[in-house]
């Protein structure tokens, strides 16, 4: 082993990133529904994260479990409804993305669409998906991409907001 390998990898032995994720808020758009949300992800990146050992870059995308993030929505017999998600950074880099996507329909009488691919989540609030009526078990996954070496080791965080509306 060289003196320059040597050194890599004691840097690299301090370039570890530690990102928690906190997904237990929620937002009352409408009082004739209301929306339960369960769950949080915490992520710590570290050596065994690099591609090739030594020297590389990080895994650049990782993935939750995809029921990490758990929705019941009571809503109205004859009312639909929209939940809308959005994300307020407490600690977080630019070049970190999240996504959110819904893998289950949950169980209940109501319906529910929309939602099934990943879209970015941001700071303003856009539509997730959409049903009627009650809906319990919804299973939510979270996807983060963006991670390099080249954001500062640190503790990142993020509280990620889903909103229910009556439409």
């Amino acid at each position: 082993m060289t003196i320059n390998t040597k050194l890599k990898m004691r840097k690299r032995l301090y370039i570890m990133l530690f990102i928690l994720l906190s997904f237990i808020g929620f937002k009352q758009g409408a009082q004739a529904q209301t929306i339960t949300v369960t769950g949080n992800w915490s992520l710590i990146i570290g050596l065994s994260d690099l591609q090739g050992g030594a020297g590389s870059d990080f895994n650049p995308t990782y993935e939750s479990a995809v029921d990490q993030i758990i929705i019941d929505i009571q809503g109205k017999k004859t009312t639909n409804w929209r939940v809308d998600v959005s994300k307020d950074d407490i600690t977080w880099d630019s070049r970190m993305l999240l996504y959110v996507r819904r893998t289950s329909d949950g169980t209940g009488p109501g319906s529910i669409s929309g939602g099934l691919t990943y879209q970015q989540i941001t700071e303003v609030d856009q539509e997730f998906f959409r049903g009627g009526k009650n809906r319990q078990n919804i299973h939510v996954q979270l996807k983060l991409d963006g991670i390099t070496v080249g954001i500062p080791t640190g503790t990142y965080t993020t509280t990620v907001y889903y909103t229910v509306i009556e439409i």
